[in-house]
């Protein structure tokens, strides 16, 4: 995809955000908070949540399962493009006992209807 610039300059840009992108461009102060909580549900936004908070619950989740042999945080990041709806759950599973239980019962479901 392409878009053309006010000068006539023709720039490419990828729709598939990666992690690792919106991670830097928060840090570089481009984006903020507010930008990623609109991928959020309103009532997700409603309490606070830092969207970076989640990228490092999703990894941490991927570090449980992944002990060994496992990519760094920036490659990890770098690799990963953002789906806020499981990325929500993930982070939910992480910090609530009730919210793992629902996300595993979902995911398993998930998995026998043939869902990735």
């Amino acid at each position: 995809m392409e878009l053309e610039l006010l000068n006539g300059e023709t720039v490419a840009v990828d729709v598939n955000v990666t992690a690792l992108t919106l991670f830097n461009l928060q840090r570089e102060k481009v984006i903020d908070g507010d930008f990623l909580k609109g991928f959020m549900k309103s009532s997700e936004n409603d309490i606070g949540l830092d969207p970076i908070a989640v990228f490092q619950a999703v990894y941490a989740a991927y570090r449980q399962a992944t002990p060994k042999e496992y990519l760094a945080f920036v490659d990890f990041l770098a690799n990963y493009q953002l789906d806020m709806e499981t990325d929500m759950e993930i982070y939910f599973s992480v910090i609530s006992k009730q919210s793992r239980k629902a996300f595993q019962k979902n995911f398993a479901k998930g998995i026998k209807q043939g869902k990735k």
